[in-house]
């Protein structure tokens, strides 16, 4: 990345654009305005789908948070997108939405798409192919229980798999959902960095590219502000996933 997109970095993670305090709500859609930078186009998928990165054009991304929802985070998360007009989706963990059922809910009815990333995060390749399916299929159930509607997107836990463990997602209804672009915010790193990692991945990927952040980690509300900053300022438009709902 260029020392000087760098510094822009640097000095908006340290303005108030990140700032995490104040309400929740958001502003609506018409009160963002032409600078806001919303949503481009959405993909709808389906079991027949190609994978959704080969549907991208240069300069798409789509955006995706994994491991929610958690109370304070995802709210705060929620909100950063809201402020840009923005949407993303939202992989699920059963047991997680099992005890806020409510706030996932909340995450669909703001617009965002809903999927599911297994049971309790287990490493799906280390369990029989019975065994992972199982637990793939169990997280799928809650998550859907949750929003009140069908949900067959779903992504890896660890982004994990093999050929034959995706054959069998895939015959069991379920819909994998790929990364090309994570932040590795799991590693506690700063937004500065994740963000850096971000946009160096997605200029790899040729300018596009399925953009991954954790809702539940600590400072995933500043993450979010400083991507939408910067993808923003990189001329980035971003890409809504869709599924069947019935």
């Amino acid at each position: 990345m260029c020392p000087a997109f760098s510094a822009l970095l640097r000095a908006t993670a340290l303005s108030g654009a990140i700032l995490l305090t104040g309400g929740l709500e958001g502003p609506s859609q018409a009160q963002c305005g032409p600078d806001a930078l919303g949503v481009s186009r959405t993909l709808m998928l389906t079991a027949e789908s190609p994978p959704p990165y080969d549907l991208l054009e240069p300069g798409e991304v789509i955006l995706t948070f994994d491991d929610g929802p958690a109370t304070f985070r995802t709210k705060r998360v929620m909100k950063a997108l809201d402020q840009e007009c923005t949407r993303a989706t939202f992989f699920l963990l059963g047991n997680e939405a099992e005890v806020r059922p409510g706030l996932a809910k909340d995450i669909r009815e703001a617009g965002h798409t809903v999927g599911s990333h297994s049971l309790d995060h287990a490493r799906l390749t280390n369990l029989s192919l019975a065994a992972a399916v199982e637990n793939a299929e169990a997280g799928k159930t809650a998550v859907e229980a949750a929003i009140g509607q069908p949900t067959p997107l779903f992504r890896f836990p660890y982004v994990a798999t093999n050929p034959e463990l995706s054959q069998a997602i895939r015959a069991a209804g379920m819909i994998e959902v790929a990364v090309t672009a994570d932040g590795a915010d799991w590693t506690y790193n700063t937004p500065e960095e994740a963000v850096e990692m971000i946009l160096a991945k997605l200029e790899q990927h040729g300018r596009r590219g399925m953009v991954l952040l954790h809702d539940p980690q600590e400072n995933s509300a500043a993450r979010t502000r400083l991507l939408l900053q910067a993808l923003k300022e990189q001329g980035y438009r971003v890409v809504a996933l869709e599924q069947p709902e019935g």
